[in-house]
């Protein structure tokens, strides 16, 4: 065990002096000893060193029993909110084991908010298997997408649900056929969110191309805590403007009141609400509009 952990000692500087990635949004560099957040079964897992060490610090995950070919070894579970994007990078930097095991990244979303996953009531998205049959560290990344990503779920969500915040990630590790039989010894030092720069550009589109019958928008969006709604009516006309969350609850009841014609601007104030999408409703006699909006904490 000492050989190892001096071999993963010397792939992770030498992986980490290499400055050719960019590490984007850092979910956990495992900077701190007390691995923050993390759960696991099936494999155990302990911090790197005896103390912080922010430069080579990372997360050792083995088992003290042999695994057998192809099975279950276990999983990996950083539970922490996370607020990812369709079509950006989830970056993860794992410690290859040079035998038959796959990875799969996961993304877990607690849909009924009750601060933990159930597989029928919540969502995961599922990365393809990522093998593991390499040596020293290496840098997974994927895009997250249909092509690489799958919806797990029993609901009836979408990819939308990634403007909403997450509620952690995880990784599950599985022996192939050709596993040759021996204790699962492997390291996990960074995750963290690379923005795809083309996704940039068409989120910028699809904002040009929605149109709105009341101009209606709110600035900042996404927004934390407080955006300001603005819409403009074309007649003297009955308003009511209220907030919904994503599952069509009411939240607050912004305005019900006659108004005249023009722009008129109201704050919403979502510091008692946790992160994810909102949608607004702007209700008068002769049309109503909805529009969605994001709280990112």
């Amino acid at each position: 065990m000492k050989n190892f952990i001096l071999v993963l000692l010397l792939g992770i500087i030498i992986s980490f002096s290499n400055k050719t990635y960019a590490q984007g949004v850092i979910y956990d560099d495992f900077s701190v000893k007390a691995m923050p957040g993390w759960v696991w079964g099936g494999v155990d897992m302990k911090y790197s060193h005896n103390e912080d060490n922010k430069e080579n610090g990372y997360g050792e995950i083995f088992t003290k029993d042999i695994v057998k070919s192809n099975s279950y070894i276990g999983k990996i579970t950083k539970i922490s909110p996370v607020l990812m994007t369709a079509g950006n990078f989830l970056n993860v930097m794992l410690m290859g084991v040079s035998n038959d095991v796959t990875a799969k990244l996961q993304i877990l979303y607690d849909l009924d908010n009750n601060k933990s996953y159930s597989k029928d009531k919540d969502l995961m998205f599922e990365s393809i298997p990522v093998s593991m049959n390499f040596e020293g560290w290496k840098q997974i990344k994927l895009k997250l997408d249909q092509d690489n990503f799958a919806i797990i779920t029993e609901t009836e969500e979408d990819f939308s649900v990634t403007e909403e915040e997450a509620l952690g990630i995880q990784l599950e590790f599985e022996a192939g056929k050709k596993y040759k039989e021996s204790k699962f010894e492997s390291g996990i030092a960074l995750i963290s969110e690379i923005v795809n720069k083309e996704n940039l550009v068409s989120e910028k589109d699809d904002q040009k191309d929605e149109e709105s019958y009341f101009d209606a928008k709110n600035f900042p969006n996404p927004f934390n805590p407080i955006t300001t709604i603005t819409y403009t009516l074309r007649e003297s006309t009955f308003v009511n403007l209220t907030v919904y969350d994503r599952l069509g609850r009411e939240v607050k009841n912004l305005v019900t009141e006659n108004q005249s014609a023009g722009t008129h601007s109201v704050e919403f104030d979502g510091s008692s609400l946790p992160s994810g999408i909102y949608f607004y409703r702007i209700k008068t006699n002769e049309n109503t509009e909805v529009k969605k909006m994001i709280l990112a904490k």
